[in-house]
């Protein structure tokens, strides 16, 4: 049940970034709050937590065929999101990575199925380029969100073990 409203929690802040607190072109909480299931509840509530998500907020905001990249995106990203072990520097690069990795998927998605750009090796170029700019912001607020958060978490979990007096060896690991 704790598993099940978290996750119900960590939905209601992705959906409400997208839908009331738009933080801006490119500024997305999926992410991070997907990674976090996995970290924290496991790969499957990761994925879960990222498609529900997704599913509320288009039903709203409406999608195109390129959801078969940007799901399948977010998907991939929460299901190796396990990989940070709860440590804030790899949870950085770990962000970077997903962004980068992101970009190039759902740009890819884009010169695949839109009629944006021409079938060559010059409109995949092109469909890059003209990606740029919305990388750069989603590749910076990945990394200061998922560093942040886990920073966060894991104060609050030794916090709370300290308070119950649960001692903690020098090589232990707080758990959830």
């Amino acid at each position: 049940m704790k598993r099940l409203s978290l996750s119900l929690a960590l939905v209601f802040a992705a959906v409400a970034e997208r839908l009331w607190w738009d933080l801006g072109p490119n500024v997305e909480l999926i992410m991070t709050v997907s990674v976090l299931a996995s970290i924290y509840l496991g790969r499957n509530w990761g994925i879960a937590v990222a498609l529900v998500s997704l599913a509320i907020s288009d039903l709203v905001l409406g999608n195109t065929m390129i959801m078969i990249f940007t799901w399948s995106g977010f998907a991939l990203i929460a299901l190796f999101g396990t990989i940070i072990k709860r440590r804030a520097l790899v949870a950085g690069i770990y962000g970077l990575a997903s962004a980068l990795f992101f970009y190039f998927y759902t740009n890819f998605g884009v010169w695949l199925i839109g009629g944006l750009y021409p079938h060559t090796l010059a409109g995949l170029m092109r469909s890059y380029i003209m990606g740029l700019p919305f990388l750069r912001l989603h590749a910076v607020t990945s990394v200061l969100f998922l560093t942040l958060s886990v920073s966060l978490i894991e104060i609050i979990i030794l916090a709370f073990k300290m308070k119950r007096g649960i001692r903690l060896d020098s090589g232990a690991v707080p758990q959830l």
